[in-house]
């Protein structure tokens, strides 16, 4: 009696163990097809993202600007040096900077205010 209860145990052992094996090859195959559906996806959503970032740089180019302005007849022409306002980024306590000559680069330490963090 106590070989017949060794070779059933065996059986479910042996059974429970390909039955385990069976299952995890289909979650990897299962997967695997997941991973390759989510790649072919990514690499559609890639190509898309630069059809659109050369699609957006083309219409941010002068050429195409002006093209478009003309095209529409939107009647809009460069201003004139009066018309152009120039705004300082510099804090009221800081003194005001000289023009820079053309090619000239300067930096201003700026400090922030009493009262803001």
């Amino acid at each position: 009696m106590g070989s017949w209860i060794k070779a059933v145990t065996l059986c479910l052992l042996l059974g429970g163990t390909a039955m385990g094996y069976v299952w995890q090859k289909s979650q990897i195959h299962q997967l695997g097809t997941a991973v390759q559906k989510k790649e072919v996806r990514l690499d559609l959503l890639k190509g898309e993202n630069e059809r659109w970032r050369q699609m957006r740089a083309e219409m941010r180019s002068t050429q195409k600007l002006y093209e478009r302005v003309r095209k529409l007849g939107l009647g809009l022409t460069m201003p004139t040096p009066e018309q152009v306002l120039r705004l300082s980024d510099l804090p009221p306590e800081a003194k005001e900077l000289e023009p820079s000559k053309p090619g000239e680069y300067r930096t201003v330490k700026h400090t922030p205010r009493k009262g803001r963090p």
